[in-house]
């Protein structure tokens, strides 16, 4: 019997994120295994997965949804770190699994283990100080760890690569698609679009799309554009939809996963023009609903796309308009590009994700 534990870093601090998803995958699968215990501290969370359901399965669990009330976080999050380690004592488990990368128990004397899911912080530091304490303890806990999980070949090797961690230490393990959500049988949008999903950081590399759509009236003329998810569009990309008459052909939108699996099922293009993604999973779901995809030729995303997306120069606006073109108006490429996207979204399953995590328990024991 392997006795594993779970901290509480991403559900105290996120309702809903992609790290929480991750585990929420994981757990309820090795929750089935008969040579596995699971002990899972949530915490004081505000986190809306539902890992209570297997409280009667747990070795021992601990977690409370707290109100979500304005400046109480760190508040929280002490109270959290505080009973953490006396979480563990009882609970005395043979392997860590730590959901983030904040190093808590640092004495810890049994296996520790980390999932990596990306190294943007070091390929970007730009975006983060030299001295963000996250950064710091995130290379301290990939070097304490026994063993690591990347997510995708090109997440391992950066590890290796700007860290110099042995590979022997490093498995990769792919993650899935859980967007699965029936779509609403009316697009939730007047007139084709392309779309695009999630934050527009710097790396992100969102500009080079705005910019291919703005200078392609072939394109901007049929097809409105639609950014799902992160922030509201900020005002120098309003100028820039403005300096091309182009204000009213781009829209904003949040919502549920059902929302936006509508608006993958009805999008006639995704495009990820990202610089740098640890496994980028949106090109997962929108294969799943028959959606398109052209995608940056960088990181780990060809090695997820393989031969189902159409790859760009992530530097190069032209590029891109080319094909962003053929994938919209060549209806034979894009019959392909269905097809061969529905084949490769069921070649990732998170049963087959758990058993490799599993394998990577009992490897390091």
């Amino acid at each position: 019997m392997i006795r594993i534990a779970y901290d509480h870093q991403f559900f105290s601090t996120f309702r809903y994120s992609g790290v929480t998803r991750y585990f929420y995958e994981i757990v309820s699968r090795l929750i089935n295994e008969q040579d596995v215990s699971l002990s899972l501290y949530m915490g004081f969370h505000i986190n809306e997965f539902d890992f209570a359901r297997f409280k009667n399965r747990y070795a021992h669990f601990f977690g409370y949804r707290r109100p979500v009330i304005p400046k109480t976080a760190r508040l929280f999050n002490t109270i959290n770190d505080s009973l953490f380690p006396l979480f563990i004592k009882r609970a005395g488990p043979d392997i860590y699994h730590q959901t983030y990368y904040r190093l808590h128990l640092p004495g810890f004397r049994g296996k520790r283990v980390l999932t990596v899911y990306d190294m943007t912080g070091e390929l970007f530091p730009d975006m983060f100080s030299r001295t963000d304490p996250v950064i710091l303890e995130k290379q301290a806990s990939i070097r304490q760890a026994d063993a690591i999980i990347a997510i995708s070949e090109s997440t391992k090797n950066d590890i290796i690569r700007l860290l110099s961690i042995p590979t022997e230490k490093i498995t990769v393990v792919y993650l899935a698609n859980s967007l699965t959500a029936l779509p609403g049988s009316r697009s939730p949008h007047r007139g084709p679009f392309i779309l695009y999903v999630g934050q527009r950081f710097l790396h992100k590399n969102f500009p080079v799309l705005l910019n291919a759509y703005c200078h392609s009236s072939r394109v901007n003329k049929e097809y409105g554009l639609v950014c799902f998810g992160g922030s509201p569009f900020t005002k120098e990309e309003e100028q820039i939809l403005a300096q091309h008459g182009l204000s009213g052909h781009a829209s904003h939108m949040c919502g549920s996963d059902d929302l936006l699996a509508t608006y993958y099922s009805h999008a006639s293009l995704l495009v990820y023009p990202s610089l740098y993604e640890g496994f980028g999973l949106p090109l997962l779901e929108s294969m799943h609903y028959g959606c398109p995809v052209v995608a940056s030729n960088s990181s780990s995303l060809p090695e997820v796309g393989a031969d189902a997306c159409i790859y760009f120069d992530p530097t190069s606006t032209a590029d891109l308009t080319d094909k962003m073109e053929r994938a919209l108006f060549d209806d034979s490429l894009r019959g392909i590009m269905i097809e061969r996207g529905h084949a490769r979204e069921k070649q990732f399953s998170w049963d087959r994700a758990a058993r490799e995590t599993l394998q990577v328990y009992k490897r390091i024991m």
